[in-house]
């Protein structure tokens, strides 16, 4: 697939509040199998495989070099974005990856900060020493760090307070519970101001209501992702939605 070239992105838009109203300012790319008999293969079937074989690294590098050239593309369309890609837990031993990102960034001349690596909690606490190692690394470098699909494990504050991250998503098992659990709420509102006091901004995912938009940005987070906002689209889909939304 990767040889072939049948392996596309979807973006996923990220509604980001402002004082003045809300704007698509980034988006998260997402993988795709287009495959010739089978259609559109989703990752949750693919990336196993991949992660057992061997073939995480090749497939992270075409994702991250598709993510930047379509970056580079929009903004010769006068759209510009920052775009997130996913990190493996098995790249987080790789000691090389930040100087990949950054090569790849400045070969498209995409400005570094423009491209967020987003790793989960549970992999950022498997080996945090390294982890730290890698991410500072890619701090460095100008590129952002985001913890993904945070609430869901068990990790050290204190590993956390000291790993480079600029910012936290609230894992969507916890947002898509606002409407009926008193508990999410408060776990929402800890996490926001947990953050906020670890100097990071917040992100939540998984608002598929107006109203957890709503309750998502009055407890502080500067950003949301989910279905309410946009499912994962193709790049021109993606550039019409924008151009429409903003």
């Amino acid at each position: 697939a990767i040889e072939d070239h049948q392996l596309v992105l979807h973006y996923q838009p990220k509604l980001t509040f402002q004082e003045t109203g809300q704007a698509i300012e980034s988006v998260e790319a997402l993988v795709r199998w287009q495959h010739p008999q089978w259609g559109l293969v989703m990752p949750d079937r693919f990336i196993p495989i991949a992660e057992q074989s061997g073939l995480i690294l090749p497939l992270t590098d075409l994702v991250a070099r598709l993510a930047v050239e379509q970056l580079a593309q929009w903004d010769a369309e006068g759209i510009h974005l920052t775009a997130a890609v996913n990190l493996a837990p098995q790249l987080l031993n790789r000691l090389e990856l930040p100087d990949r990102f950054s090569a790849l960034a400045d070969e498209y001349d995409i400005d570094r900060h423009r491209l967020m690596l987003e790793i989960t909690e549970s992999a950022a606490m498997a080996d945090t020493g390294r982890t730290m190692d890698i991410l500072a690394r890619c701090r460095l470098k100008g590129m952002g760090v985001s913890i993904d699909d945070f609430g869901t494990g068990y990790s050290s504050l204190v590993a956390l307070c000291r790993m480079p991250f600029n910012e936290l998503k609230i894992d969507k098992s916890l947002v898509i519970e606002l409407h009926k659990s008193e508990e999410a709420k408060l776990i929402v509102r800890s996490i926001v101001e947990l953050a906020h006091n670890l100097g990071l901004s917040v992100c939540a995912e998984g608002t598929e209501t107006p109203e957890a938009v709503n309750f998502v940005r009055a407890c502080g987070c500067k950003s949301t992702q989910g279905y309410y906002v946009s499912k994962p689209l193709p790049a021109d889909a993606l550039k019409a939605f924008i151009l429409a939304r903003n």
